[in-house]
């Protein structure tokens, strides 16, 4: 997974560890990151995830249909944190799913909630966007 342009800090390190598990298609791993509950807020829907469960069932269908069509790994151009809080916050990023070709699969805006717990950093929304085209922030 390649980042650049990045800035430091523990949650985004939760979300590169959140990346990582996505890009091995491991639906358990990545349910793992959430907190429970958690929203996904996509083009197609918003999705409530009660339980981890869910959140497992959700991305299994993601991964199902980018497998289909292809995927092999996801690539960032941005990816910045920004704290609204003490253990409050933001994480967004500009990215492209790859195939294993090198082709584009699809580009992405996406940006992430996070609120730190005693377990460590977990995502509590998840939103798919559209590219941000100037400087996320």
């Amino acid at each position: 997974m390649a980042i650049e342009n990045t800035t430091t800090g523990s949650a985004l390190e939760a979300f590169r560890s959140y990346a990582a598990a996505f890009q091995k298609l491991d639906a358990k791993a990545v349910a793992e990151h959430f907190h429970q509950p958690a929203l996904m807020i996509t083009p197609n829907g918003i999705f409530s995830m009660s339980h981890a469960a869910a959140v497992e069932e959700i991305y299994r269908g993601v991964m199902r249909d980018i497998s289909a069509r292809g995927y092999a790994r996801t690539e960032f151009s941005t990816l910045v944190e920004r704290h609204l809080a003490d253990g409050l916050a933001i994480v967004s990023a500009n990215g492209v799913q790859k195939k294993a070709s090198g082709e584009d699969l699809q580009r992405f805006g996406a940006t992430y909630t996070l609120k730190h717990v005693a377990s460590g950093w977990r995502i509590v929304v998840a939103t798919i966007h559209e590219p941000v085209l100037s400087g996320i922030a």
